[in-house]
């Protein structure tokens, strides 16, 4: 397992393809790198500009590649792709993991005992033969139990590493826009070749290096790469295409010239480190958590060290030597036995020590024990599980830190173009010069002025990318949706829109891209007089304020009348209020800003005095599933708010077909009002607020601070560069997944894969889930860690020794973590978790219900393992009267029974007990891990039980290898050799054990989370509200 460099320097060797080489291909690939990479001009006019670097590389300027060569390009200029990420191999792992001061100690106490046992055997009976010495047994096993522990938690971190770094590979494929064979396509950015022509778009990230090759008020923020704030125009003067650097305003395309490791982030990025995974706010409050239970832990082994040496030292003192005859300790000796038998006093002797190190293990152990390691590892474990399950729910998770955050999101502001709808946009009603098309009816504007303007102008007023075709009889779309609708509807009127486009893109003198400040976008173009023409497409609002007449059919212009603006208002509210988006199209005949030199530009689009050509209908459908995602997400708690860029009635109508606005309080504003409201205003309308239409990033941003001010948890979804601000700002970042830019996606914590917000509602879910989870195993965890501690210092003051053994401890240690944080940590939602209230940002990670199960639990489970560590020897039925009984290294002694019993007898009945002891509790803990299931006061533990395979293979492994242990484990984990304990003793233990179900049943019923607080009211008084 694991990698090594050489991996690395295969994939290096062939993804860098022959830089020197100019073959097939008239040009080096460290040519074209010095284009961009140096900025090397004088290279860039001598190969005659972006059309004689086309024909270098056998590309074309407006077709792009035919895509038959492109094994050969692979070949000679290399792959748009890195290396793997090197990997910790599995053996590095392992031996980090046995750098653990912990388990360093462990060792070298294991060594010390091993070195004992050989040395000094201590291993004694009486009244049978010594077959062997087995004292190095405990020392070997530990050995072995350290070297499972580190092996396991390797394949643990082994396998995350994997898991992270496949996720990791998935977010970074991404598809890019080209142009092959003439044609708009998608593929993917690993399939990229020196020489594709690439569409960009407002929010894009350059994928390669290359060199610009068209486009309309194209801007570029080159920041990263250089540092400078100020986005860069380009054209054929500022030529260069960095990769890595992203598109902010206007849209083009561009010839790459350098792919993967030859481009200019390609050969940054291998100067950087691999950036490791942060850990989350869970993770960090569970680590301090940890940490102070460690200590705890420590401290405890340091208290029972302590006493357990104390009483070692008053032992050795007050230590009378025994009298021993024919070298037959087991038998009582007299002075009169000196006469007749050869006998010597046995003193105190150095063999002693060997308890010194006994107890030295101990304490280590418990150390072992109390350390909860496995709270990281049971967030890591569920994080990872979680991630896994949430791809196939179209959740692509970026940062860990999101699924814990969504657990208690109060707040979903989201969009509603695609996420609420199916982002399916049709035109399907329509004002044209006086005349309406109503649904399912045409208006045939073929052959006429206003239908030749209409055509040209949705033709040319668009994004390069945009695009439709016919796909066995369904209308496929590529790029923006809404341009689509308008370019499906020319389609429907069979009207050859891309040719129109070549002929209209060879005349463009002036462009302004959309944006969300402007809501519009105008293309101007050359008449044949060399006079101007503008296409005016957006927002009817806008729109209509910049008009003064509008067009009929036959091409006459009449004057807009107020009248005619009452009407066109009538239209635009009614198809509003049937949830359409609405949009207008405008034109406008003028003169270049300098006709004596037609390089010079308008600054601002002028757009005053235009003529109104239409008002399209456009509707989206509302998603199915979306009314019951919206109820789901009322009945979790959680407050849905749609912030739309669409006007006001069309966002009040979807609003209310999705349930988001249930009543006549529900409120709903416009963006520009909601900009002039003070913060004190907003935070008044903050709890009926559900629509802010005509939503700006900066609305949506103010929004989202003023919310999180309030104490809310917010996630909101975004899918444009501009709404960057809004994802950063909220606890958790959406990123649509289909619509959304690479910026966007690059600034959001998770990415909706389907844009769908039932998916959002499944985030949720799975955040609770993994919340859910990690407390689960925390309440158990605990549970473990304070009956274990509890019971090794009640054990080691009382004289008893600790009752479990150092490697029952490891055993122990072993379930409570790796085992207990896969049976816990990979349960799967219900949508019963949507039934309740989020807990709130500063909830604590112990609730009142947590508390009360780790009490009553531990409080029982210490009852029965000092109910048998005292009073097991009393009870004649499970047959050891001499367990735990004190007694000296010779003779005999009276035990329960009122019997002289050898040393041997009371060594087999503790070692009974102990292994009683021993069993039960790993059966508490295993009937507990099922009480765990539950944490929120939900009363049927088993609810869907049998659906997590992996809780129930977990418990029943452990329940089987535990009954190996205490059947045939013997000497090795210090229990009773085979066959065991007695079938009696069996059942003692299971039924003991499994009372702690009934225990949980009786907690959950009797001891509600009202009761506690009531009872903590009496005794310490009404908690001070703030």
């Amino acid at each position: 397992m694991g990698q090594d460099n050489s991996k690395q320097k295969r994939q290096r060797v062939e993804y860098s393809g022959k830089q020197d080489a100019t073959t097939p291909f008239e040009i080096s690939g460290n040519s074209l790198y010095n284009l961009v990479g140096n900025k090397d001009e004088a290279l860039f006019k001598e190969l005659g500009g972006t059309e004689g670097i086309c024909k270098l590389l056998k590309s074309n300027q407006t077709k792009g590649l035919d895509g038959n060569d492109l094994k050969e390009r692979y070949s000679q200029f290399g792959q748009n792709k890195y290396p793997d990420p090197i990997m910790k191999t599995f053996f590095q792992m392992l031996v980090d993991s046995l750098n653990d001061s912990t388990l360093m100690i462990l060792i070298a106490s294991a060594f010390v005992s091993l070195f004992l046992a050989l040395v000094m055997p201590r291993s004694q009976t009486c009244g049978e033969e010594q077959e062997m010495n087995t004292d190095w047994i405990e020392g070997l096993a530990i050995f072995v139990a350290v070297i499972v522990v580190s092996v396991g938690s390797s394949i643990s971190d082994y396998n995350k590493q994997k898991k992270f770094m496949e996720l990791s590979q998935d977010e970074k494929n991404v598809n890019i826009k080209v142009v092959r064979k003439g044609e708009n396509t998608l593929i993917s950015i690993r399939d990229l070749a020196v020489g594709d022509l690439v569409n960009l778009d407002v929010g894009d990230i350059i994928p390669a290096d290359g060199v610009y090759a068209s486009g309309f008020d194209l801007r570029v923020d080159e920041s990263d790469m250089t540092g400078e704030p100020v986005a860069v125009k380009k054209s054929e003067k500022d030529y260069w295409m960095m990769s890595g650097t992203k598109v902010t305003d206007g849209n083009g395309q561009m010839i790459v010239t350098a792919v993967g490791l030859n481009s200019l982030w390609g050969k940054t990025k291998e100067s950087l480190n691999q950036d490791k995974p942060r850990p989350t706010p869970l993770q960090e409050k569970l680590d301090e958590l940890a940490e102070q239970i460690g200590k705890l832990g420590m401290g405890c082994a340091i208290v029972v060290f302590t006493i357990l040496c104390i009483y070692w030292v008053i032992d050795a003192i007050n230590y009378k030597p025994i009298l021993v005859c024919d070298n037959d300790p087991c038998k009582q000796w007299t002075e009169e036995s000196k006469a007749t038998h050869n006998c010597e006093l046995i003193g105190f002797n150095w063999m002693h020590l060997a308890s010194v190190v006994e107890y030295l293990i101990t304490a280590i152990t418990i150390v072992v024990v109390a350390v909860p390691e496995g709270l990281p590892l049971a967030v890591t474990i569920s994080l990872a599980y979680s991630m896994q399950q949430m791809m196939a729910d179209n959740n692509l998770v970026r940062h860990l830190k999101a699924c814990e955050i969504m657990s208690n999101c109060s707040n979903i502001c989201t969009d509603k173009t695609g996420t609420l709808t199916e982002n399916r946009m049709t035109v399907v009603r329509g004002w044209f010069g006086g005349e309406v098309m109503e649904r399912d009816k045409s208006l045939d504007l073929n052959n006429t002025k206003l239908g030749e303007e209409v055509y040209n102008n949705i033709s040319c007023n668009k994004s390069i990318s945009s695009a439709v075709y016919m796909e066995d009889g369904i209308l496929k779309t590529i790029g923006n949706k809404t341009e689509c609708a308008l370019l499906g509807y020319c389609l429907k009127q069979n009207i050859d829109y891309e040719a129109r486009y070549t002929k209209l893109s060879s005349i463009i003198y002036q462009q302004f891209a959309f944006s969300s400040a402007r809501k519009r976008m105008s293309t101007i173009i050359y008449n044949e007089d060399k006079s101007l023409h503008m296409f005016l497409k957006g927002a009817p609002e806008v729109i209509l304020s910049k008009c003064s007449k509008y067009m009929k059919k036959d091409g006459t212009t009449v004057i807009l009348t107020e009248d005619d603006r009452k009407t066109l208002l009538d239209f635009q509210l009614s198809c509003a209020n049937q949830g359409m988006r609405t949009l207008s199209l405008a034109v406008r005949d003028l003169s270049p800003k300098n006709p004596s030199n037609l390089n010079e530009k308008y600054e601002e689009s002028p757009e005053e005095d235009c003529t109104l050509l239409c008002v399209f209908g456009i509707e989206d459908p509302l998603r199915p599933e979306v009314i019951d995602a919206v109820a789901s997400c009322h009945r979790a708690g959680i407050t849905v708010r749609m912030v739309t860029g669409d006007n006001i009635a069309t966002g009040r109508s979807i609003a209310k077909q999705c349930k988001i606005i249930e009543s006549d309080s529900d409120f709903c504003i416009e963006g520009p009002q909601f900009a002039k409201l003070t913060d004190e205003e907003v935070d008044n309308i903050l709890p009926t607020l559900r629509v802010i239409a005509r939503c700006s990033p900066q609305d949506k941003k103010r929004l989202v601070n003023r919310l999180i001010l309030h104490g809310e948890v917010v996630a909101v979804t975004g899918d444009g560069t501009n709404d960057v601000p809004a994802l950063k700002e909220a606890d958790v970042g959406l990123a649509m997944g289909i619509r959304g830019t690479d910026v966007a996606k690059q600034a959001s914590d998770i990415v909706i894969l389907d844009d769908n917000f039932n998916s959002i509602v499944k985030a949720v879910m799975w955040g609770r889930c993994v919340y859910d989870n990690i407390r689960k195993f925390l309440q158990f965890q605990l549970t473990v860690n304070v009956v274990a501690l509890a019971l090794c210092i009640i054990g080691a003051i009382t004289k008893m020794g600790s009752p479990l053994k150092a490697l029952q401890m490891l055993w122990v240690n072993m379930i409570m973590d790796t085992l207990a944080a896969l049976a816990l940590g990979t349960e799967k939602p219900t949508p019963s978790l949507l039934n309740r209230k989020p807990f709130g940002r500063k909830a604590s990670l112990i609730s009142i219900n947590m508390l009360r199960n780790i009490v009553t639990q531990a409080i029982y489970q210490l009852f029965v393992l000092l109910f048998l560590l005292y009073c097991g020897r009393e009870l004649t039925f499970l047959n050891a009267p001499c367990a735990y009984i004190d007694h000296g290294d010779f003779g005999q002694y009276k035990c329960a029974d009122n019997k002289l019993h050898s040393i041997n007898d009371i060594e087999k009945d503790t070692t009974t007990i102990q292994t009683m002891i021993f069993n039960a509790f790993v059966f508490c803990q295993i009937f507990n891990e099922i009480n765990s299931r539950k944490v929120n006061g939900e009363i049927d533990v088993f609810e869907n039980i049998f659906s997590n395979y992996m809780f129930v293979g977990i418990v029943s492994m452990t329940a089987i290898v535990q009954t190996l242990i205490v059947v045939f484990a013997g000497p090795i984990f210090s229990v009773t050799p085979f066959p065991g304990i007695g079938i009696i003793q069996w059942i003692t233990c299971l039924v003991l054990s499994s009372l702690s179900l009934v225990i949980g049943q009786l907690a959950i019923r009797y001891l509600t989370e009202t009761q506690i607080l009531q009872i903590k009211e009496n005794f310490f008084g009404k908690a001070k509200s703030d």
